[in-house]
C-alpha cells in the first residue's frame, strides 16, 4: 500500500561532483588490459568501482543488488542503496527509516531519465527514490496479518525480485515477488493493483520467475501509451496493459506442466527456471517521411522469455481499425497482438536473458555460459563463459516457495548501451561487450593467426560466418540490401590481411627446408579462396603470385594450389606468365604431366599465350591424347587432332582389324587411349560441341565450320565411282578410323546423325582422281555439287563396300567390315528416305551384295537392313528371291515372302527352321494370327503344318502349343494326342498342358521343367493336407476348372504317363482333380495303374478315397518297414572285436545314406498320421438325431467308429513303439567293445525314432482333445497295457520290430514320459493334463456338465451356514465326482494359513459356497474374481425369491454350489447325485427326475425356470 512521502537519512557526507557523459566515463576501459577475451567477447573489470566495494560493504553491508545506467546503483544487505559513478565516487546514499525492517535490497531499476530509482527489499517493501534530492517519492509496505480484506501488497517476508518503471514515466512502476504476486503502482493516482492470475493470499498462486515492463523506445509508438507489462510464472506468461486499466492482452501456458505442483510431480527434484526481457521500439534505419511497412514491423517491440531450456520470441503487432478503402477509422488506439516469431532450445536451462543489440538476445545458462541468439537469422553463438568469478545469484524463489528452483540473476546482471554488467560475489564488478568484426580480426592478427584471420574475413565478406558478427549490416534475410555495404567495409581489410600474412609467413619460412612448410600451403589455399570471393584475380595472379614466385618450391606450391580451382571451373583462364610457369613446373616431373594435361583441358586457351609446340610435344611424349585434342581445338584447328591421333594409333597397331583400339599399351591407358579419344572427339565436334566438356561452341557459325571441316576430313565428298586404286588415297582417314574399331565408329556416327545439329552441315563434292591433291578445291562451282552430310555418308560407304567386295584380296576392309558398313548405310537409307537418294541400279547392286556376302557374324545386321529395304521397295516377283534369301539365311524375310505368296505352311515352317532359337516361339502367335483371319486356305495350311510338325511343336513349348490348338477351330486335341502317340514324353507334356497347365511366369523358367518328384508324399485330405508351393500349377486355385471339360480317357492316359515319367506328382494331381464333375478318373483304374507302376502314394490315396483306412495304413506301415530294413542294412557292423580297427566316427557317406533312409521312414509315419486324421475327419461327422431309435443308432455308430479309429491309432503306436523298442534293445546289447561308429549310428536311429513317436503322440493327443472326439486315450493306453499285464509286462519282446504287440507297465511309463517331454512350455503341458484328466478319466462327469470346466466343492459337515472352511486344510477340498482330495497339503504352514483365511472370508460373506483356487492363488486373475462375485449375487437373488428351498423343507435353507471357471455354477447336490448315478447321462436324468431334482444347469438359466424348479422340489 502507498505511504506518505518521508525524507531519507543520508549516512555519508560525500559531496557530489559534476558528471560527464556515460561514454567518456567508461571509454578508458577499451584501452585497458582485458581480464578475459574470447573470439567474440571481452570482459573488463571496473577497477575503480571494485576498489571501493570493500569499504562500502564495511559501512552498509555486503553487496546484494546492482543496476547500471548513466550511473550505478548498488544495493546492500543492510537495506542501503548507494548511487555512484563508474569511477566509484558516491553520489547519493539512500537509506529508508527503519532499514532493518526493510531487509536487504533485492531489486533495483532506474527510470528512463535516470533521475528516479525504484528499489525492492527482501521483506516485501518497495520504495521509489529521487536520488538526486535523496528523498523517497513513494513507498509500499507488505501485507500485515491484521490488514483488512482487499488490501494490496506483497506478502510480508517475501523478497521483491523484480521492479521497473513503465515506459518513460517516473510515476508508474511494477514490482513482483517470487511468491506469485505482481503489482502495478501509480504514484500520482495513488493506485496499487495486482497483475497476476491468482488473488492475493491464494494458496494456488503460481511461482513467479520474473516481471518486466516495456521500457522507453527510440521513437514514439502506440505501445508507449499502453504500458505493457510481462509476467512470467512457472505455468504461464501473461502480457498486461496498464495505461487506463489493468487488462490482459496475451497469455501462453507452459505445455509441460499446469502449475508448480504438477511440475514437481512430472519432473521430480528438477530445478526449474524462467526469465523474460523486452526489446523496446527501435528507430528507423532510413530517414524517410513514410517508413516501409516491413521495416515498421521490424522496429516494433519484441518479448523474449524462457521456460527451462526453451526460448521463445514474441513480436508485437498493431492492428488498426480501417475502412474498406484502407483509411483509419476514428481515433481509437490500435489493438495489440503478439505472435510467435522464433523458438529455440538452449543446451541447458536459461537463468538470465536480455537484448544486447537489435534483434540479438543474450542469455546465460545455469552453468553461467553466455550465448547470443540472432532472431532474424535463427543463429546461436556461444560467446564466452561468465566473467572471472561466479556471478552472484540469489535463491529468492526457493526461499519464498520451497520449490527447488534456479537462483535469480536479474539483480546482479544488466545490459546498458550494448554493454553487459555483472556483479561477481560482493567484491567486484565487470563489464563486457561483443567484439566488432574489425576487433576480432585484429585479435587474431595479434595472436599470429593470420590464416584464421583471412578465413574469418572471407566469411565476413561472403556473409556466411554462421556466428554473431558485430559492426556489420545484418540483413533480415540472406541476399537482401546491405551486402554491398558489408563487402565495401570488409574487402579492403581482407586485402590488407593477405599482404600482411604473406610478408610475415613467407619471411618466417626463409631458410633451407622451410619453403615447403604446411603453413605456406594453407596460406596459399586461403589466399586463392579469398581472391575468388573478392572476384579479384588480378590480385591473385599479381602481388600474391610474386610473393610465391621468389623460390621454385613456393611457386610450385602456388600452382598446385590453384589446380583444384581450375578443375572445378572456378578459374577458367590463366595469364600467360602463370600458364607458362605451370607448364615449366609440371613438365619437368613425369608424375605431374598427367595433372598438367587435365588442367589444360579445363582452361580457356588462346593462341599466343603459351608455347604450343612444347605442349603438344609433351602430350605426344606422354600419350595425353585428350589434352592434345583439347589444345588443338582451342587453337582453332579441329582436324589436326584427328590426323595426329589416328597416325599415333596406326603406328602402334599397323594391322588394325577393325576390332581393336590400338596396342596393348594404349589399351592400358583407359580414357587416354587413342581409340577412345578420337571417337569421343569426333562425336562432340561433329555435333558442334567443344571437347571434352561437351558445351556448345559459340558462336554457331564457328561450330558449323568446325563440324564441316572434320566431316570433310573423315568423309571426303568425292564423286561416285572412283577407281579402285584411288580408294585408299581418298579415304585414308576413314579407313584408319575403321581400323581402330568399326562398331565404335558406327556407334559414334549413329549418335552424330541423331543430333539435329548435323542437318546444318552440307559439303561440296570434288572430282575423284588419283592426281587430285587431298583437301583441295573447296570452292563452290555449281549448286549440284552440294550434298548433305547424310548423303555423303551413304555414298562413301557405297564406294568402300563395292570396292572391297569387288577386290577383297587388295582391300583394306574385311568381310565383316563390309557387312557392317553396308547394313548401316542401307538401314540409314531406308529410315531417312527421301532425304537420301540412291539410284535403282545402285540399290539393286547393293542389295545383291548383302545377300551374297556370306559373313555369318553380320547376318543379323544384314537381314535387318534387307528387311527394311524389302518393306520400302517390295519386289515385283517374290519367287525370284526365295532361294537367294534362303541361302543368305534371312528367314524373317523368307517368312514375309511366303506370307505374301499365301504359302502359310511354308511361312510357319520357316519360323521353326530359323537358326535363332528365340524366333521359334513366334510360330504360335503366327498360327493364331493366321487363324484369326478366317480364310479357308490359311486354316488348311495351319492343319497341314500341325500334321507334319506336331512333335517339334510339342517339344518346343507344349503349353503354348496346347493353347494355340484350343484357340484354332480347325484343330482338334484328339488329332494332336494321336499324332504324339509314338512319343510318350511329348504326349505327357501336351496332356499336362491341357489338364494341369503351369502359370505363364513359370512356363518359361528353368524351374518349370523341374520334375514333380520334388514334391514330398502327403496323404491327408484337402482339409488336413500340408500347404506346399511347387513349380507347377496343380495346386493353384482355379486351375482345375480348366481341365473339367476334357474326356475321362485324357485323365487316365495322363495318369498312366505320370506314373511312368513323374510319379512324385501323382498324389497332387489326384487331389486337385478328384472332386471334378464328371469324375475325371475311376478309382479302380487309379489303384490298378498305381499298383502296376509301384506308386504307393497313389495306392494310399485311392484306398483312403474308398474308405479303406486300414489298408492304407498297412501300405504305409509296409513302406516304413522297408525303410527300417534299409536303415538296418546301412548300419555298420555291431561286432567291434579287439583286433578290429575301430573307426573314429561315423563316416559322412554312411551318415548321409542313413539320414536319407530315416527321412523316408519319417515320411511314411507322417503319411500314417495323415491317414488317421483323414479317418477321424470322415468317420467323426455326425448329425443331430431325433427320437430314441435315432439316438441309439447314433450311439452305436459312435461306438463302432470309435473302435475303428482307436484300432488305427493303436496299430500306428504299436508299430512305432516296436521299432523304438527294437532299437533300444540293440543299444542295450552293444557291448563295451562295440565300435564308436556303430554306437553313434544306433543313437542317431533312436533319436529319429523318438521324434517319430513324439509326432504320433502329438497328433493323437490333438485328435483326442475335443469333448466330442471318438477317440479315448484311456482306451488306447489300456489296450497297450492289457496283454502286457497278462504276460507279466514283458510280452512281445522277441517279435518283429514292426509287429503289433502289447506293452509292459515300464514301457507305458516310458511312452507317457516321451509324450510329456514333447511339450516344452507350461501351457502345452497344462493342455496335455486337461486331455488326460478332463475327458478320459472323468467321462461321465464331462458328459454331465457338457462343455463346462471342472469345479470343486467343500464337503458339508451338517451345519446350515457352512462355515467350515476355517477348520479344514486345502487337502480337504475334493472333486465333485470321486470325493478324493484334489490338492495335497504340500505348502508351508504360513502359506496354508493365508489361503484358509482368504477363502474363509469369502465364504462367510456370500451365500454361494464355491471354491476356485485359481482366483485365490493368481492375483492377476481379477476377471475371474468378478465372475465369482457376479455369480454369487445372482445366486443370492435367486435364494431371496425362494427358489432354493430345501433341506427338509426348512425355509431359507441354503445349499452349497459349485462355480466353474467359466463363471457358471451348479448345485453341489445336483452334481454329486447325478455323478453317482453312473456313466450314462440318460440314467442320470431319470434318477434326478425320480428324486425331484432339477437337471444340472447353468444358474443363468435357473433364474428363467425358477418356477418349474420349485414345482419339482415340492413334488419331491
Amino acid at each position: 500500500m502507498d505511504t506518505d512521502t518521508v525524507p531519507s537519512t543520508p549516512r555519508s557526507a560525500l559531496e557530489p561532483t559534476p558528471e560527464s557523459e556515460y561514454e567518456s566515463r567508461i571509454a578508458n576501459l577499451d584501452s585497458a588490459p582485458s581480464q578475459r577475451t574470447t573470439e567474440y567477447f571481452s570482459w573488463h573489470q571496473l577497477a575503480d568501482m571494485t576498489g571501493k566495494l570493500p569499504s562500502l560493504a564495511e559501512q552498509f553491508g555486503p553487496l546484494s543488488a546492482a543496476c547500471m545506467g548513466d550511473y550505478v546503483a548498488l544495493g546492500t544487505e543492510g537495506g542501503v542503496v548507494v548511487v555512484a559513478d563508474y569511477l566509484g565516487r558516491a553520489k547519493a546514499v539512500l537509506a529508508p527509516q527503519a532499514a532493518a525492517a526493510y531487509g536487504s535490497v533485492s531489486a533495483l531499476a532506474f527510470s528512463a531519465d535516470h533521475l528516479a530509482l525504484v528499489a525492492g527489499y527482501s521483506q516485501g517493501f518497495v520504495a521509489v527514490w529521487d536520488w538526486v534530492k535523496g528523498v523517497t517519492v513513494s513507498a509500499s509496505r507488505p501485507l500485515q496479518p491484521d490488514d483488512r480484506p482487499g488490501v494490496v501488497g506483497h506478502p510480508l517476508g517475501t523478497a521483491v525480485t523484480a521492479v521497473g518503471f513503465v515506459g518513460a514515466s517516473r510515476h508508474r512502476y511494477i514490482s513482483a515477488s517470487a511468491g506469485g504476486h505482481a503489482l502495478y503502482h501509480h504514484i500520482v493516482r495513488r493506485l496499487l493493483t495486482t497483475v497476476s492470475t491468482a488473488p492475493l493470499g491464494s494458496t494456488d498462486a503460481e511461482t513467479l520467475f520474473e516481471a518486466a515492463a516495456l521500457p522507453q523506445g527510440g521513437r514514439s509508438c502506440a505501445t508507449d501509451d499502453m504500458g505493457l507489462v510481462a509476467v512470467l510464472t512457472d505455468a504461464s506468461l501473461g502480457v498486461w496493459s496498464t495505461r487506463h486499466s489493468v487488462a490482459q492482452q496475451y497469455r501462453a501456458s507452459h505445455q509441460l506442466s499446469a502449475g508448480k505442483h504438477a511440475a514437481r510431480r512430472t519432473i521430480p527434484r528438477r530445478p526449474y527456471a524462467g526469465c523474460v526481457a523486452w526489446q523496446p521500439v527501435r528507430e528507423y534505419t532510413k530517414a524517410t517521411a513514410v517508413p516501409d511497412p516491413a521495416e515498421l514491423d521490424d522496429t516494433l517491440p519484441m518479448l523474449a522469455y524462457s521456460w527451462g531450456s526453451n526460448i521463445a520470441v514474441l513480436a508485437v503487432r498493431l492492428e488498426h481499425n480501417v475502412a474498406e478503402n484502407g483509411a483509419p477509422m476514428g481515433s481509437a488506439p490500435p489493438r495489440v497482438r503478439l505472435e510467435r516469431k522464433q523458438t529455440w532450445t538452449a543446451v541447458e536451462d536459461v537463468v538470465f536473458c536480455c537484448w544486447i543489440e537489435a534483434s540479438v538476445l543474450l542469455y546465460m545458462t545455469r552453468s553461467q555460459q553466455l550465448f547470443v541468439f540472432e532472431v532474424a537469422l535463427r543463429q546461436e553463438t556461444a560467446i564466452c563463459a561468465s566473467p572471472p568469478g561466479a556471478v552472484s545469484g540469489r535463491p529468492w524463489v526457493t526461499l519464498a516457495t520451497g520449490a527447488e528452483a534456479e537462483a535469480l540473476y536479474a539483480h546482479a546482471m544488466c545490459v546498458y548501451k550494448r554493454r553487459v554488467f555483472a556483479v561477481c560475489g560482493a567484491s567486484s564488478v565487470y563489464t563486457g561487450r561483443l567484439l566488432s568484426w574489425a576487433e576480432r580480426l585484429q585479435l587474431l592478427v595479434e595472436q599470429d593467426r593470420h590464416i584464421d584471420a583471412i578465413t574469418l574475413a572471407t566469411g565476413f565478406y561472403q556473409g556466411r560466418t554462421g556466428r554473431i558478427v558485430a559492426g556489420l549490416p545484418r540483413p533480415p534475410h540472406p541476399g537482401d540490401a546491405g551486402r554491398t555495404r558489408r563487402q565495401v567495409l570488409v574487402g579492403g581489410r581482407l586485402e590488407e590481411l593477405m599482404h600482411s600474412a604473406l610478408e610475415r609467413t613467407l619471411a618466417a619460412a626463409q631458410g633451407p627446408g622451410r619453403a615447403g612448410d604446411p603453413e605456406v600451403h594453407a596460406l596459399a589455399s586461403i589466399c586463392v579462396e579469398a581472391c575468388l570471393a573478392l572476384g579479384n584475380l588480378g590480385l591473385l595472379f599479381g602481388d600474391i603470385f610474386e610473393h610465391f614466385a621468389t623460390e621454385p618450391v613456393r611457386r610450385h606450391i602456388f600452382l598446385a594450389t590453384i589446380e583444384p580451382f581450375i578443375l572445378s571451373g572456378e578459374i577458367a583462364r590463366l595469364p600467360p606468365q602463370i600458364l607458362n610457369a605451370m607448364i615449366d613446373s609440371y613438365a619437368t616431373a613425369p608424375a605431374l604431366v598427367s595433372r598438367l594435361g587435365e588442367t589444360l583441358m579445363h582452361l580457356n586457351l588462346r593462341p599466343g599465350e603459351f608455347d604450343i609446340d612444347r605442349v603438344l610435344g609433351i602430350c605426344r611424349q606422354h600419350r595425353l591424347w585428350r589434352t592434345f585434342a583439347r589444345v588443338w581445338l582451342a587453337m582453332g584447328d579441329p582436324t589436326a587432332p584427328v590426323m595426329s591421333i589416328v597416325a599415333a594409333a596406326r603406328s602402334a597397331d599397323g594391322d588394325g582389324d577393325g576390332q581393336g583400339l590400338g596396342s596393348a599399351e594404349d589399351a592400358g591407358l583407359g580414357d587416354e587411349a587413342p581409340g577412345v579419344v578420337v571417337f569421343e572427339y569426333l562425336d562432340m565436334v561433329l555435333r558442334g560441341r567443344s571437347y571434352p566438356d561437351g558445351q556448345l561452341i559459340a558462336p554457331q557459325g564457328r561450330a558449323e565450320k568446325y563440324s564441316a571441316l572434320v566431316a570433310e576430313l573423315v568423309f571426303p565428298p568425292v564423286e561416285a565411282g572412283p577407281a579402285l586404286d584411288c580408294v585408299p588415297l581418298a579415304f585414308d582417314p576413314l579407313l584408319a578410323l575403321l581400323g581402330l574399331g568399326t562398331e565404335r565408329f558406327l556407334a559414334t556416327l549413329r549418335r552424330v546423325l541423331g543430333d539435329p545439329f548435323i542437318g546444318f552441315i552440307n559439303l561440296i563434292i570434288r572430282p575423284a582422281s588419283r592426281t587430285t591433291p587431298k583437301n583441295s578445291d573447296r570452292t563452290l562451282r555449281r549448286a549440284s555439287q552440294v550434298k548433305s552430310f547424310l548423303q555423303i555418308v551413304v555414298d562413301t560407304f557405297y564406294v568402300l563396300a563395292t570396292a572391297a567386295y569387288a577386290d577383297p584380296e587388295h582391300s583394306a576392309l574385311s568381310r565383316r567390315q563390309v557387312g557392317l558398313l553396308s547394313s548401316f548405310a542401307l538401314s540409314l537409307y531406308a529410315t531417312r528416305f527421301p532425304l537420301i537418294y540412291l539410284k535403282d541400279e545402285t540399290l539393286a547392286e547393293w542389295s545383291s551384295m548383302l545377300l551374297r556376302l556370306g559373313d555369318a557374324s553380320t547376318r543379323a545386321e544384314r537381314e535387318h537392313a534387307f528387311e527394311l529395304l524389302f518393306r520400302l521397295n517390295p519386289p515385283r516377283a517374290y519367287d525370284e528371291y526365295i532361294e537367294r534369301v534362303r541361302d543368305a539365311g534371312f528367314f524373317r524375310v523368307l517368312e514375309q515372302i511366303y506370307s505374301a505368296l499365301e504359302r502359310h505352311d511354308d511361312a510357319l515352317q520357316t519360323l521353326l527352321d530359323h537358326p535363332d532359337f528365340a524366333q521359334h516361339r513366334a510360330v504360335f502367335p503366327a498360327m493364331r494370327e493366321l487363324a484369326a483371319s478366317g480364310r479357308p486356305k490359311a486354316l488348311a495350311c495351319i492343319a497341314s503344318f500341325v500334321q507334319s510338325s506336331a512333335a517339334r511343336l510339342a517339344e518346343l513349348d507344349a503349353d503354348a502349343f496346347a493353347a494355340a490348338v484350343g484357340s484354332i477351330s480347325s484343330l482338334d486335341h484328339d488329332v494332336v494326342v494321336g499324332l504324339l502317340r509314338d512319343a510318350p514324353p511329348l504326349q505327357f507334356a501336351y496332356l499336362r498342358a491341357l489338364l494341369d497347365p503351369a502359370p505363364d511366369a513359370l512356363a518359361r523358367s528353368p524351374e518349370a521343367r523341374v520334375a514333380d518328384e520334388r514334391a514330398p508324399p502327403n496323404i491327408g485330405l484337402s482339409d488336413e493336407q500340408h500347404i506346399v508351393v511347387y513349380p507347377f500349377k496343380s495346386l493353384v486355385p482355379g486351375s482345375a476348372e480348366q481341365s473339367s471339360g476334357f474326356p475321362q480317357r485324357y485323365h487316365e492316359r495322363y495318369l498312366e504317363l505320370m506314373c511312368q515319367l513323374s510319379p512324385g506328382g501323382v498324389v497332387q494331381y489326384l487331389r486337385r482333380h478328384a472332386d471334378l464333375s464328371p469324375e475325371p478318373f475311376r478309382l479302380a483304374h487309379v489303384q490298378a495303374v498305381c499298383r502296376q507302376f509301384g506308386v504307393s502314394d497313389g495306392i494310399v490315396w485311392a484306398l483312403v478315397r474308398l474308405g479303406d483306412f486300414s489298408g492304407a495304413l498297412q501300405t504305409l506301415l509296409l513302406q516304413a518297414d522297408q525303410a527300417a530294413e534299409r536303415v538296418a542294412a546301412t548300419l555298420p557292423d555291431a561286432d567291434g572285436g579287439a583286433g578290429a580297427q575301430e573307426p573314429p566316427a561315423l563316416s559322412e557317406a554312411c551318415r548321409e545314406r542313413l539320414i536319407e533312409h530315416l527321412d523316408a521312414a519319417d515320411r511314411s509315419i507322417d503319411g500314417c498320421i495323415d491317414v488317421c486324421k483323414s479317418a477321424l475327419a470322415r468317420l467323426g461327422r455326425t448329425g443331430t438325431s431325433a427320437g430314441d431309435a435315432a439316438a441309439q443308432a447314433q450311439s452305436d455308430y459312435r461306438q463302432l467308429a470309435g473302435a475303428q479309429l482307436c484300432d488305427l491309432w493303436l496299430a500306428l503306436l504299436r508299430h512305432t513303439l516296436g521299432h523304438l523298442h527294437e532299437t533300444g534293445r540293440m543299444l542295450d546289447g552293444l557291448g563295451p567293445a562295440a565300435a564308436a561308429a556303430t554306437r553313434e549310428a544306433w543313437q542317431l536311429v533312436s533319436k529319429r525314432q523318438r521324434w517319430m513317436l513324439q509326432s504320433v503322440l502329438d497328433a493323437l493327443i490333438s485328435a483326442a482333445s475335443p469333448a466330442t472326439s471318438f477317440i479315448s486315450l484311456r482306451h488306447i493306453v489300456q489296450q497297450l497295457i492289457a496283454a502286457g499285464s497278462a504276460t507279466g509286462g514283458g510280452g512281445g519282446g522277441d517279435g518283429q520290430p514292426g509287429a503289433a504287440r502289447s506293452l509292459g507297465y515300464a514301457e507305458v511309463q516310458h511312452l507317457l514320459a516321451v509324450a510329456v517331454s514333447a511339450y516344452k512350455t507350461e501351457a502345452q503341458l497344462v493342455a496335455l493334463t486337461n486331455v488326460l484328466v478332463d475327458y478320459d478319466l472323468f467321462t461321465t462327469f464331462a458328459q454331465l456338465v457338457r462343455s463346462q470346466k471342472q469345479g470343486w466343492h467343500v464337503p458339508a459337515d451338517g451345519r446350515a451356514d457352512g462355515r467350515v472352511l476355517a477348520r479344514h486344510d486345502a487337502s480337504s477340498v475334493g472333486c465333485s465326482k470321486c470325493r478324493r482330495p484334489l490338492f495335497a497339503d504340500m505348502r508351508q504352514a504360513r502359506a496354508m494359513a493365508g489361503l484358509r483365511t482368504r477363502t474363509a472370508q469369502y465364504y462367510e460373506s456370500s451365500a454361494l459356497r464355491v471354491l476356485d483356487l485359481h482366483v485365490f492363488e493368481d492375483p492377476s486373475a481379477q476377471w475371474q474374481w468378478m465372475k465369482l462375485r457376479a455369480a454369487a449375487a445372482t445366486h443370492d437373488a435367486y435364494l431371496d425369491m425362494g427358489g432354493a428351498g430345501g433341506g427338509g423343507g426348512a425355509p431359507g435353507a441354503q445349499q452349497q454350489a459349485v462355480l466353474f471357471k467359466c463363471g457358471h455354477g451348479f448345485h453341489r447336490q445336483c452334481l454329486s447325485t447325478a455323478a453317482a448315478a453312473g456313466k450314462d447321462a440318460a440314467a442320470g436324468r431319470d434318477l434326478a427326475a425320480a428324486h425331484g431334482l432339477a437337471v444340472p444347469e447353468c444358474l443363468q438359466c435357473a433364474g428363467r425356470a425358477a418356477g418349474g424348479h420349485r414345482r419339482d422340489r415340492a413334488a419331491a
